[in-house]
Formats: structure tokens, sequence, C-alpha cells
């Protein structure tokens, strides 16, 4: 069991005797690093996670913020990274189940799904299982539930070929009377409504704390098996408990099953709770062990009071959902289990539900240093031409339309902004207005593989520039932090750095992080871990969803203008990765202070209706960025680079795929460069008049006399079906 020597004695201490095989099995499931967070509760205190628009911060299911006076967005991610990695169907459908359940807990309406993968080398026959796996259950779970999936991130890297991140976020609407922000009292009743429970998931949250075994089919019993039907029908009942307020308070049993739901509820609001098993319902027979900690998917934790549970009932059998009720809240302090009359546990709340924070040891290792120093020296530009095509063909470049393609995007009719046209998702609030709000989620497994601090900074800004990029005002955060075995000094400190990069940039930007999720133990059974991963999920408000920008060019003729200096910062490079095989050097430096104002002049930009089209520029660059924009309006350009406003000396390959941020690229119509340029100058910041939108079907981009030309058609076919052609090619 993973319970420590130390720890089964301080269960002896809590409990005053020898614990039970039940309790012993509660605090295993409730104590492990899944549920407990006690290797990095202490440090996340560091993170920025209050603001005036936050209406409920870290300690629920899921957070809620104001996006408009009357209306709450409530947003959550979650890994399901050890599940995808022995099934990868059921590990990610399951994990876009958890996530959805998580914002229902707060009464919200789920509305938008996020999938951030970070997976292996598609050439690699087990990775491209995985790949597949993965992708497919999420799109047959999200597209049975009718929650479309919107938005996302894709990183592809060998290191992921055995153990893949998969991040799933969710997104919901709510009024502010329909929250669900009050609190269990002693003497409600204690429900617990959806799936029948059985062995499925059981201990899954052990298993998540513990580095993948060689032979990943033992651990497949710890896998849950999702049920999109009966999630769709916890939807529809709950929208209509707490429309009708009848529920004191909604709890999701994910990650612990039932001892986690009931153990958190208690001692979050100083109760006890009396829960009697065989009223529990199952698909089978079950020990009270097995009760306890089983994982299986779609089942809710109600408290309801006693003068409404029969209502609450007649709604449950109206949606046909199952429900039991197995016990009730009280002013005791303590959880007590009982099964067929017999006390088979008997524990505080308070001590299962929170042990002792570890401070874990915290030392860089040795390879740190190839992220922490610049680049010695730049190997010989190859032919830029071919360069760029095969940047746009990269796996971590090319259009991931084989993904997007999969997942039904505009169920709902929410969707304003669809994948691969934006670099943010827009969603409609359907209130008969025109608001709404942007959501995009972010990493770079490489930048924190190389600089776990200024790697997540970057994250952060990254997030941060996409919504602004689509005309949106970023107002939260949640984060996910990946990490290897807490346990491990050098893994530790990669996760103790992502944390406190992410902690500097959202307090620089003003963005509060609301939420959150670690994942340790991602690592292979050699006990080397996979890339560490900082994962951003960001929220903005849009006044106007019929305004909102694009990033595919509009017209011809339209002048092309670069927000943003640039600087040599090749360091961590996906140029320096896919063209060389090099992988070192200090990544782009963060500039909060550069990334305020230039967010600042281009949301001022596209909400006065100055611009026809906005990209950020990030991975490949500015050549990658601006062919993007090419390829997805089926319209070229022709620029001059040396017109670009550049800080440092550097090469023609250095100006053409520097990371470096704080950058955008506008399309503009000419009658609007005037008064761009006089809010540029008077707030400070930097552009370039680079060129044109034209036509011919090509992309010229010219520089101190030399000159590439790259025509659509072939960028576009490389650009499209590059990534597609890896997926069908690695089978």
């Amino acid at each position: 069991m993973p319970l420590t020597t130390e720890e089964v004695e301080e269960i002896r201490r809590i409990l005053g005797r020898e614990p039970t095989l039940e309790e012993l099995a509660m605090f295993e499931a409730q104590w492990s690093e899944h549920c407990s967070y006690k290797s990095s509760r202490v440090l996340l205190k560091l993170l920025p996670s209050t603001g005036r628009h936050v209406i409920v911060g870290v300690g629920r299911d899921a957070p809620a913020v104001e996006l408009y006076p009357d209306t709450a967005v409530v947003f959550k991610i979650e890994s399901h990274n050890h599940p995808s990695a022995v099934d990868p169907y059921n590990g990610a459908a399951t994990g876009i189940g958890g996530i959805v359940r998580d914002i229902l807990a707060m009464g919200a309406k789920p509305i938008a799904l996020l999938d951030m993968l970070y997976l292996g080398d598609p050439g690699n026959p087990h990775a491209n299982w995985l790949i597949r796996g993965i992708v497919r259950g999420i799109s047959d779970y999200g597209n049975r539930i009718g929650v479309p999936t919107v938005a996302g991130d894709t990183f592809f890297d060998s290191r992921f070929n055995r153990q893949p991140l998969v991040n799933v976020a969710c997104v919901g609407v709510a009024s502010r009377e329909r929250l669900v922000l009050s609190s269990p009292r002693p003497g409600d009743l204690i429900i617990v409504m959806g799936n029948a429970t059985g062995r499925d998931g059981l201990l899954g949250s052990s298993f998540a704390s513990k580095a993948l075994s060689d032979n990943v089919d033992s651990d497949i019993g710890a896998v849950q098996v999702g049920d999109p039907l009966t999630e769709k029908l916890l939807i529809d009942a709950i929208q209509v408990l707490v429309g009708e307020k009848l529920v004191s308070y909604i709890k999701d049993l994910g990650g612990g099953g039932l001892t986690t739901a009931i153990s958190e509820v208690a001692a979050e609001h100083g109760l006890g709770a009396v829960v009697h098993l065989e009223k529990l319902h199952t698909r089978q027979s079950l020990s009270p062990l097995e009760l306890l900690v089983s994982e299986s998917q779609e089942r809710m934790l109600l408290s309801v009071e006693p003068e409404v549970a029969d209502r609450v009932a007649q709604i449950l059998e109206k949606f046909d959902v199952s429900y039991s009720v197995i016990g009730h809240f009280d002013d005791s302090g303590r959880i007590r289990v009982y099964h067929g009359g017999r006390l088979v546990a008997d524990v505080p709340a308070r001590d299962l539900a929170k042990p002792k924070a570890v401070r874990r040891d915290s030392r860089p290792p040795n390879e740190a240093l190839k992220g922490l120093q610049p680049l010695t020296r730049l190997p010989t530009p190859p032919n830029l031409k071919d360069a760029i095509l095969k940047l746009l063909s990269s796996p971590n470049t090319a259009s991931k339309r084989w993904i997007f393609e999969q997942y039904d995007y505009e169920v709902g009719i929410r969707t304003a902004v669809k994948p691969g046209y934006g670099d943010a998702a827009v969603l409609r609030l359907l209130d008969g207005s025109c608001r709404g709000l942007a959501v995009k989620g972010d990493a770079n497994p490489r930048y924190t593989s190389l600089d776990p601090f200024t790697g997540a900074a970057n994250t952060v800004a990254e997030c941060f520039r996409n919504l602004v990029a689509v005309g949106s005002r970023p107002i939260a955060i949640v984060d996910e932090l990946n990490a290897g075995n807490p346990e491990k000094p050098e893994h530790y400190w990669y996760f103790e750095m992502m944390l406190k990069g992410v902690a500097w940039m959202a307090g620089e930007l003003g963005l509060p992080v609301v939420g959150g999720k670690v994942s340790f133990y991602n690592e292979d059974s050699q006990g080397r871990q996979v890339r560490p991963t900082a994962t951003i999920v960001g929220v903005g408000r849009i006044r106007d969803v019929r305004r909102a920008a694009t990033m595919d060019f509009k017209q011809l003729g339209s002048l092309i203008v670069v927000v943003g200096a640039t600087y040599p910062e090749l360091g961590g490079s996906e140029y320096l990765s896919a063209i060389f095989g090099i992988e070192e050097g200090e990544i782009p430096r963060p500039r909060p202070a550069t990334e305020l104002r230039n967010a600042k002049f281009v949301y001022r930009a596209i909400r006065r209706g100055l611009v026809r089209a906005v990209h950020d520029i990030s991975g490949g660059g500015l050549a990658v960025a601006l062919l993007e924009m090419a390829v997805r309006g089926g319209v070229g350009f022709e620029v001059d680079l040396s017109k670009l406003v550049v800080r440092g000396d550097g090469r023609f390959d250095e100006i053409l795929f520097s990371e470096t941020q704080a950058r955008y690229i506008i399309e503009a119509d000419e009658n609007a460069v005037e008064e761009l340029i006089k809010y540029a100058q008077l707030m400070g910041v930097d552009v370039s008049i680079i060129g044109r939108t034209a036509g011919g079907g090509r992309a010229l981009l010219r520089y101190d006399g030399g000159s590439i030309t790259v025509e659509l058609d072939e960028a576009a076919s490389l650009y499209e079906r590059s990534f597609e052609d890896a997926i069908e090619g690695g089978v």
C-alpha cells in the first residue's frame, strides 16, 4: 500500500487504536498525492488567487468568476495522465466526464470542453495507439453528452511515447443566483445519484500517485469506465434541482470515491457524517472497502434537507437517474460508516481529509543548466524556404484538423469562433445579447523542460495573448502542473519552479489563479521524468462576439503590421528542434510590462474596428505565424522584414523564427493605419508596417536584398495534411 510506515503510525495516533482495513483504505485514498496535495499544498499558497471578479476561488470542485454582473463563468482543469497511458480511450473519456461533473457541482451549465494533449511521436506504434485512443475517447464522450470541444493545445515528443499528459478542461455558465454557494447543515441527507457503484476505478487515486509499472495491464482495474448517456442525464437533472433550489451542496464523486467526497465536505464545513453502505445502489456485490474507495464514474453526492427529499426523488425518477439515500451529516466531526449494522469505520473528518503537508527537498538537476545559459553557437542556416516548409509540417505547428474535426464543436450553437480560425475559442451566451466569452489552453513542454520558471511564465503570457488576440479581456486562469516523483529533489525542483513562474507572471498580468490541479509521478518505468509541463487555461470577457477577431487574412491589399519588437531568441525554439534536433539554450525572456502594454493596444484596436485579422506570434516565430494567416484565409502576402523593429543583432533565420514574447500580427485596412500608429505612439508600443496581403497564390518574404517565395498551395498542403499523414503513417 502507498501509505508509508510513518503515515500508518500517524493513523494509529489519530484513532488511538489499530485501524480497520476499511479505515486504512480510506486513508490510503484520501492521503494520496492525487487527493491530498500533501507535497504541493504549501507552495500552492504562493499563487495569487483573489481578485475583484472572483466569486469562488480555490477549495471547491470548480471556481467561479464574474463574467458580467449577472453572469458567472465556472471553469476547471484536470489531468487523467495515468489512466490514459493504460487505457487511452476510457482514460481520456472519463477525464472528460469528471471535469464536467466538477462544473455541475457549482450549479453551472457546461458549455465547452478543452483538451490539452502532450503526446508521443506519431511514428511510434505505441504512441500512435495512445494518440488515436485518447482523441477518440474525448470525441465520443463530449459528442454524446452534447458539450462541444472548442479549443485546446497539442505537443508531440518521444518522451511522451508511453506516458502522455492528458489535461482537459470544462467551462460552464450560470446566473449568480443559480450558483450553489450554500453549505450543508447537520441533518441534511446524503444522496448519491447517478451510476451504480462497481469495481472499476478501485483506488484510482492511489494508482495516480505512483509511477507506472512496466506491466500496465496490471493497472487496468484502476481505470474507470465512462457512461456518457448517464452523464447527460446528470447534467439535465442537476439543472432542474438547482433551478428549484433543492440542494444545499453538490460534490462530484471523483478521485477517492465516496471516501473523499464525504470527508472533504464534512471537514470543510465542520461536520460529521453517518453512512450506511448497504443502502448504496451497486451493479455487483461489493465489500465495504470496495464501496468506500470505488471510483465508478457518473456519480455525484447531494446534500439535501429532509423536507425537500421527496421532491428531489421525484425529479431524479423523472430523469431516470438512479439514487440512494445513504446517510446524513451531523455535528460530530466524525465519519462513521456502517455496513449491515456493523461499524466498519469511525474516523475524524478533518484528520482524514487533510494530512500533514510535506515539504519536499528541491534541487536542480545537472541538465537544467542547458536551459539557463545562452546558446554559444548557432548552426549554419539551412535553405530557409525548406526550413519554413519543414516547420509548417512539424506536428507541433501543423494544423490539428485531424483532431478537432472528430469533435462536434458546434453543438449548442454557441461557438462563434471555431477551432483553427482564432487564437482562442469564442462562445455566445445565448441570452439574447451579443455577449460572450473567450477560452484557451496552452503549454510548452520544451520550454518548461529547459527552464521551468521562465517556461511556465511564458505559458501564462501565451494564454493571455491568445485571449487578447480574439478581442477579449482576460479575467482569470487555472493551472495544471505536471511533474515527476515529488520524492526526488530533481523532479520536485521542476514543479516548484513552474509554480513560481506561474505565480510571478499571473501576478504581473493581474490574472488570479482561481483553481488548478497538480499531477505528480509522470515518469517512465525507469524513473525518468517525462517533460515537466505547466498547462494554463484562461477565460476572457468579450462584449460583442460579432466583433471577435480571427487569424485568417481577409482581403487583398491590407497592410500587415507587427506589434512588438523582435529579439534574436532561438533558445528552445521549434526551429532549432525541428530543423537541427537541438533543444538547449536560454528560452525567450518574459516581458510582463510589454505584454500588458501591447495587449492593451491590440484589445483597443479590435474594439474600435481597426483590424481585420489578429494572430499571436509563438511557436515557429514570425514566418510560421504569417503563413498560418495566409493559409487559413487563402490570401498571400509580400513583406519586407528589414522594416521590422528588431532589438539586437540577429541573422535572418533568427528574425524569421525567433519566439520572442509579447508580439502580434495585425491585418489592417490602409485607412485605419494612421489611427493605429497614433495609438501606438501614445502608448509606447513598437509597431512595424512590414508589407501587404497580396494575390498570386504566394507568400514573399524579403530581407536585406534576399527573398523567399513560398507557394500557398504547397504551404497549405503541408500545413493541413502533414499531421494527419503522420498519424496514418504511424500505424
